[in-house]
């Protein structure tokens, strides 16, 4: 049996990841626990994905995306909705730009950012954070595990 060199679809990986605007303001990191995912599944973005692809465990990369790629979809107004301030608990004050997340009826979480507060509505985005933002993604593979040949 012949070994196989690099990451490849199928494959299990664990791994720490940081994204950042193109300001290098960090919009999310993976934390102190690496993050274990498999290469191809719908966990990250298939940018991301493909740039695993041949990587092997210990490798440092990063990756920058254009927001002109609609890597995150594009920007749909439809996603922006208008909701009642009384939707909101009182230990759940919304403050412009803050994440608020909401539980669909089917009990699925969607979250989305604070953009207009009034005496009686918030202004909710549910588009992705990043549609239309170029930002960077900064890698480092801890482990991987070969999935089946």
């Amino acid at each position: 049996m012949t070994e196989r060199r690099g990451i490849v679809t199928g494959d299990r990986v664990e791994l720490h990841y940081r994204v950042l605007l193109a300001d290098d303001t960090e919009v999310e990191n993976s934390g102190e626990q690496a993050v274990s995912l498999i290469v191809g599944s719908a966990d990250l973005p298939e940018v991301v994905t493909q740039a695993l692809v041949g990587k092997n465990s210990g490798e440092r990369f990063r990756i920058e995306i254009s927001g002109s790629d609609e890597v995150f979809g594009a920007y749909d107004s439809q996603n922006t909705q208008v909701i009642a301030r009384e939707k909101f608990s009182e230990q759940v004050q919304p403050d412009l730009g803050a994440l608020v997340e909401f539980e669909l009826p089917d009990g699925e979480s969607i979250a989305g950012h604070v953009i207009g507060i009034s005496d009686d509505s918030v202004s909710v985005d549910f588009n992705h954070p990043l549609v239309g933002r170029d930002c960077v993604y900064e890698i480092v593979i801890i482990a991987t595990d070969k999935g089946k040949d």
